[in-house]
């Protein structure tokens, strides 16, 4: 990748002297990350996706909210240094997948808080998240990089058994298939060609267990899990809901939680929020990716319910350089959210029912009419969710559920 002269740059106003701002790459319906900057009496700048559905509006807090377009990474990286040359930020803070990249390149750059690039790299990178795996000696599943169907087809009858076909630098689940016959290759590497920053195909044995995911973080190179999350998906992968805390007994959490830690530790990532996904073999935690991010769909917002541990706090504390080290409370309230996914078209109405006190709705996300819906399998093409909060996993998955159930989407014809 191209570099930038660091003697360009100007050093910029030191946030020791003055409230800081801080750069937010992506964050676009994030609210808490707004509250953290605001605790610390500072203020943010916003960069959100040119083709997003909605561009926030400034705040209080939010001094401005600026367009850009995440599949140029190289435009990003100049646009972030040339703001720190103007002295419009302190520290960055990268939420957003395809933002990662560019906020590692720059603040590598600037010399300013943040993952390191062999981290970011390694992880965005899922094949060089298995290469780095492999030499570190971890259990994971066999895999190759497939530049064809002739290679998948040969990896395919290798394995003996089904495979996955994905983009190597994918995010949200889109463009993965699972592969049972060679006569379904074209089909998923169409799929997988098809994804947003699509830069080749990684194929890997499939496995079988459930699927779970770890919100954590690292500081100093110690890993600290914080909650394992129990992941529901459909038969495209797409993740349909998510519920804490797990019901998988406390063995099953230090054992992932100790793959998880060694798999950081050889992937470069020392310091920051982590979130990683795995499926729970019969063999073992097996590492499906990780991200030098907190998960997406709301998934922090599960965390702060169920173990008291703020995990956009804790994305803005890193960047400005503090030291946290929150402890996850024992485990006791438990929290689900359900998402809303459609069928091709344009929304006309949504009717949902109010909140009534005692049903344990903690938040409800609708679509806006007029929103198009193409029906490719990926996270951003679902329309909504509930998020409940309840005694247990299963009665806030249930309350989720029914309250989901109640909310009616016309579509454009109906």
């Amino acid at each position: 990748m191209a570099s930038l002269s660091p003697h360009a740059v100007a050093p910029g106003p030191s946030p020791a002297s003055s409230p800081p701002t801080v750069l937010l790459v992506g964050g676009a319906g994030v609210p808490e990350l707004e509250q953290a900057v605001a605790r610390r009496g500072g203020r943010a700048l916003m960069l959100v996706h040119a083709q997003a559905d909605a561009i926030p509006a400034a705040s209080d807090t939010i001094e401005r909210v600026e367009a850009v377009d995440f599949a140029r990474p190289m435009d990003l990286v100049r646009r972030i240094v040339a703001l720190r040359a103007a002295g419009d930020f302190d520290r960055i803070a990268a939420v957003t997948e395809f933002g990662l990249l560019p906020a590692a390149l720059a603040t590598t750059q600037l010399g300013l808080p943040g993952p390191s690039l062999r981290a970011v790299r390694n992880t965005r990178d899922k094949l060089h998240m298995r290469r780095a795996l492999e030499r570190a000696g971890l259990d994971q599943v066999r895999y190759a990089a497939c530049r064809d169907v002739d290679e998948a087809r040969s990896f395919l009858e290798r394995v003996d058994g089904p495979i996955i076909v994905k983009p190597v630098s994918g995010s949200g689940s889109e463009g993965v298939s699972r592969v049972d016959r060679a006569d379904e290759l074209s089909a998923a590497f169409a799929l997988a060609a098809q994804a947003a920053g699509f830069a080749g195909a990684l194929c890997e044995e499939y496995v079988e267990g459930p699927e779970v995911s770890l919100e954590g973080y690292s500081l100093g190179g110690r890993f600290v899990p914080v909650a394992l999350t129990d992941k529901l998906t459909d038969e495209r992968f797409l993740e349909i809901g998510h519920q804490q805390p797990s019901v998988q007994r406390p063995d099953v959490f230090a054992a992932v939680a100790h793959h998880v830690a060694r798999a950081l530790a050889a992937l470069g990532v020392t310091d920051g929020v982590t979130h990683s996904e795995l499926r729970l073999t019969s063999r073992g935690p097996v590492l499906i990716e990780t991200h030098t991010r907190m998960g997406g769909d709301s998934l922090h917002v599960l965390t702060r319910l169920t173990t008291g541990v703020d995990l956009a706090d804790l994305m803005v504390a890193f960047a400005l350089g503090e030291r946290p080290e929150p402890t996850p409370r024992p485990p006791g309230p438990a929290a689900a959210i359900r998402f809303l996914v459609g069928r091709r078209g344009r929304i006309a109405a949504v009717t949902a029912p109010p909140v009534a006190p005692g049903d344990g709705i903690h938040a409800v996300e609708l679509p806006r009419p007029g929103h198009v819906v193409t029906g490719r399998s990926a996270s951003r093409e679902r329309l909504g969710h509930v998020i409940a909060a309840a005694e247990t996993a299963e009665a806030a998955g249930r309350a989720a559920e029914a309250f989901a159930a109640r909310i009616h989407i016309r579509y454009e014809g109906d």
